[in-house]
């Protein structure tokens, strides 16, 4: 039992590099649409990220080559500030997709979208609610006069 308590104490080498391994692992997935991006949600992906130490992983959907002007905005800042992330640009995004995405990558620790309104029009059973099978806690910071809203759900 002593010594178990003294590993715990003084972990070796190899758990302190699975320990910070897994701290850079975190993730946070923020999924927008292009012609509904609110610069504000952006900033508070990125603030997310920087207070969780986390990198991001960016879901946009838009058609065509171009790369909405706000993401592109979005990605100089990420590279400025030393932030990983990826970043996928789909013709089709789902709420289902979104769900599958979270649920499937173990390290995604949060998922950020503008709102829950408005991904029903893509949706093939506009009555079905995914949202509820995600795994980690959805922020939403839905554009209007004032202050965004943030509903976290677990």
């Amino acid at each position: 039992m002593a010594r178990m308590l003294r590993w715990l104490r003084y972990p070796n080498e190899e758990i302190r590099q699975s320990m910070v391994r897994s701290r850079s692992e975190r993730k946070v997935l923020l999924a927008v649409r292009a012609g509904r991006i609110d610069p504000r949600l952006l900033v508070s992906a990125r603030s997310l990220c920087q207070r969780m130490e986390a990198s991001l992983d960016i879901l946009v959907l838009a058609g065509g080559e171009e790369l909405p002007a706000e993401v592109a905005d979005l990605v100089k800042a990420l590279q400025a500030d030393g932030i990983m992330y990826t970043l996928t640009q789909k013709p089709i995004l789902r709420r289902r997709d979104i769900v599958d995405y979270a649920n499937t990558h173990e390290c995604i620790s949060t998922v950020v979208i503008d709102s829950l309104e408005g991904w029903e029009s893509v949706a093939e059973d506009k009555t079905s609610n995914p949202w509820r099978k995600l795994a980690c806690p959805l922020v939403t910071a839905a554009a209007g006069g004032g202050i965004p809203s943030r509903t976290l759900s677990f």
